[in-house]
């Protein structure tokens, strides 16, 4: 491992600024965008070496629980004849069968998030879609909307992870 890390090195950075430079900043404009930059920096010092991780995590989440929809989907398409869901289908399967193995062996945090991206905007289409006729309450939609509650609520307790200060 590197060290120091990039995590590491932008907490340095805000340390820096905010015990060497602020002082020496008089009050005003650009002490306030000082102020507002060392934020930013700790912020990103925060997640910046949890984030590949997180993305890796989210994304097998998200592809494994939109193939198990898959037969579902499938079903309350061929009961209802549901133009928009066959076609969020058809999305569905062209999304997933792109997801293969990575075209690098360990991908940069920006391909995983973009992958990330790609599979959360067909969860929302499908959502939508499911949603588009609230009246439709049978038991393939009722267990498509279990299993995408139960992954927002793994989703949800990812980024509380990553969001959360470090515990000592």
């Amino acid at each position: 491992m590197i060290k120091p890390t990039v995590g590491e090195l932008l907490s340095g950075v805000a340390v820096s600024l905010r015990e060497r430079v602020l002082p020496e900043i008089p009050p005003g404009v650009t002490r306030r965008q000082i102020q507002a930059a060392i934020g930013i920096i700790r912020r990103a010092s925060s997640v910046w070496d949890k984030i590949g991780p997180y993305f890796f995590a989210d994304n097998q989440d998200i592809e494994e629980t939109l193939r198990r929809l898959i037969p579902v989907i499938e079903r309350v398409t061929a009961e209802e004849a549901d133009a928009r869901l066959t076609g969020v289908a058809i999305k569905l399967h062209a999304t997933l069968d792109r997801s293969g193995a990575p075209a690098e062996a360990y991908p940069s945090p920006a391909v995983l998030g973009a992958r990330n991206i790609e599979l959360q905007e067909v969860l929302a289409e499908l959502q939508e879609a499911l949603h588009d006729n609230p009246v439709a309450k049978n038991a393939g939609r009722l267990e498509i909307d279990a299993l995408i509650r139960d992954l927002l609520r793994r989703m949800l307790a990812r980024e509380l992870e990553i969001n959360s200060p470090a515990r000592p």
